[in-house]
């Protein structure tokens, strides 16, 4: 390969990084966005952004109000939506479960989908209950914190948690915290032990959960289901006991459904 097609590729590259951290701009809190205040949030050149976001206007990928000039995502983003909700086995099998668990804990259910470095809410039962944790579908947690993110890397094997514990050294937060992945390894002999994972203001101060993993047909975690609420109702060990108790036997079945056979795997995470 020639040092100008190098070059190319690398341009390449950094233009679909930039239009893929354009998209991640637009939220539930900031569903409009205009030029100069998207290229504010992405530190790049008010023209830059503008023709980014133009672009994806051209596709379809994002709508344009003629009258204030703010962007917000379009029709074909909604149909990528119903195009993965409609293809999720996971969420298709979890979806009754989560609702078993919400009637008999009235506490936010939340479902995950596993990825490298995150999990990624894929589906949510909010609580009825006036003080509760309000989560969005689509929200995106690293894996290493929260107990929906726990459950899931402690079932990973060893050279796969190094690698995720390699990623998260080279964040400012973590890179000289190794009292964090001590405890981190500790926390998950117990997890591995119990089947399920407890947190208290890891992702967000005052919130809670339980969370448990979701095994596809290879032994592999492929997700999670987390019950949470505000700390104050989370800090009784009868009802952690009650909750873990009620989430493990739902994630079991949910596995099943999708052809894990724990027999299989009992070796696959030993520490």
């Amino acid at each position: 390969m020639s040092h100008i097609t190098g070059q190319l590729i690398l341009i390449e590259h950094q233009y679909i990084n930039r239009i893929f951290s354009l998209l991640d701009c637009f939220s539930v809190e900031k569903p409009e966005l205009g030029v100069r205040e998207a290229a504010r949030i992405l530190n790049i050149s008010p023209s830059s952004c503008g023709r980014m976001l133009g672009e994806l206007r051209d596709e379809g990928i994002l709508v344009q109000n003629m009258e204030t000039r703010t962007y917000s995502l379009g029709g074909r983003v909604i149909r990528w939506a119903d195009v993965y909700t409609a293809s999720s086995d996971l969420r298709k099998k979890a979806y009754p479960w989560m609702q078993k668990i919400y009637k008999e804990t009235n506490e936010t259910v939340s479902l995950y989908s596993a990825e490298e470095f995150d999990r990624v809410c894929v589906e949510r039962i909010e609580s009825r209950k006036t003080v509760r944790i309000v989560e969005t579908v689509g929200t995106r947690i690293k894996v290493f914190t929260g107990s929906g993110g726990k459950s899931i890397l402690a079932f990973r094997t060893p050279e796969e948690i190094n690698h995720v514990f390699e990623y998260a050294r080279s964040l400012p937060k973590y890179h000289d915290d190794d009292l964090f992945f001590q405890q981190l390894q500790k926390e998950f002999k117990e997890i591995r032990k119990q089947g399920y994972a407890v947190s208290h203001g890891e992702w967000e101060d005052d919130a809670s959960g339980i969370g448990a993993p979701i095994f596809n047909d290879k032994g592999i975690p492929i997700g999670s289901i987390s019950i949470s609420g505000p700390t104050q109702r989370f800090l009784d060990d009868a009802v952690i006991r009650m909750y873990a108790e009620l989430l493990v036997k739902s994630v079991e079945q949910i596995s099943r459904e999708l052809g894990f056979m724990p027999n299989r795997f009992q070796g696959r995470y030993s520490l």
